[in-house]
């Protein structure tokens, strides 16, 4: 017998079931601890199961307070949306497949969710498609191996986009070092207030280029819908503040890309793992 009988998600796939086999959805509350690891695996095993590449015609939403154990968001399937109201240790969105991963601060929190951590370490390891938004601070190794999924955060350790080969990255904040390492595909943005990324990023594969510029006003209007997306998923005060100020916070985002990669394709490239 498994070590961890894992009640959470059989509580989720059991309340969930009708509505994940008819493809009609439906929205769940519950509570997490971070006993609770892999949430949501269970359910993606089951939607796979059910429709195969075929997308749910509604979303299953699960709302969940609390703290969550490693790997949650695992394996996130198509037509998966998950909201945690509290944070999230390592590996959130592992080999995440599409849907919708949001963590924010509890309601009523107080601190600076730029300068907190919400997830841990070596999140959207080899996820493939989808969408993390996390109102806060992320670990080491953001987005490693990261080939589809977009994501945005407000922070991260070192080694962030590490061997990335697609997908969108957004850091509103600082970063560690070797940003960007082995990156042969994607791209990110990231937010550099205190003009200390030309000595973060690696350059060995990447290069890194103003946004503020005429010539690349589609990446400008690009970023601040992502941006305003992501404050209306996550309640992100810090977001808000972006928006409200863009054109000047506007002049302190790098854009970074692969050196093999031209700019003309980067935003087509974008659009297409989306889907």
């Amino acid at each position: 017998p498994p070590y961890d009988d894992a009640p959470l998600n059989r509580a989720i796939v059991h309340a969930a079931r009708d509505g994940m086999i008819s493809g009609e959805g439906g929205e769940f509350h519950f509570t997490i601890t971070n006993q609770d690891r892999s949430v949501g695996a269970t359910l993606s095993g089951e939607i796979s199961l059910a429709h195969g590449r075929e997308v749910m015609a509604k979303p299953i939403r699960l709302n969940l307070e609390g703290t969550a154990g490693q790997s949650f968001g695992v394996f996130n399937a198509p037509g998966l949306e998950m909201s945690l109201r509290g944070d999230a240790n390592d590996y959130v969105g592992k080999g995440m497949a599409g849907g919708r991963l949001v963590i924010a601060p509890p309601e009523g929190s107080t601190f600076a969710s730029q300068d907190t951590s919400i997830i841990g370490n070596t999140c959207l390891y080899g996820a493939t498609g989808g969408t993390l938004y996390a109102a806060g601070r992320a670990g080491e190794r953001f987005a490693v191996r990261n080939s589809g999924a977009t994501a945005i955060v407000e922070g991260t350790g070192d080694h962030c986009c590490e061997y990335m080969t697609g997908g969108l990255v957004i850091v509103l904040g600082r970063t560690g070092r070797n940003f960007g390492a082995g990156m042969t595909g994607g791209f990110a943005y990231v937010l550099d207030e205190s003009r200390t990324f030309v000595d973060r990023y690696n350059h060995e594969l990447v290069e890194i280029a103003r946004i503020s510029t005429e010539q690349m006003e589609q990446y400008r209007a690009h970023l601040r819908s992502q941006i305003r997306d992501y404050a209306e998923a996550t309640g992100s005060a810090w977001g808000q503040t972006i928006l409200s100020d863009f054109e000047s916070f506007v002049s302190h985002f790098w854009l970074v890309k692969p050196k093999a990669a031209s700019l003309g394709d980067l935003l087509a490239s974008s659009r297409s793992d989306a889907q």
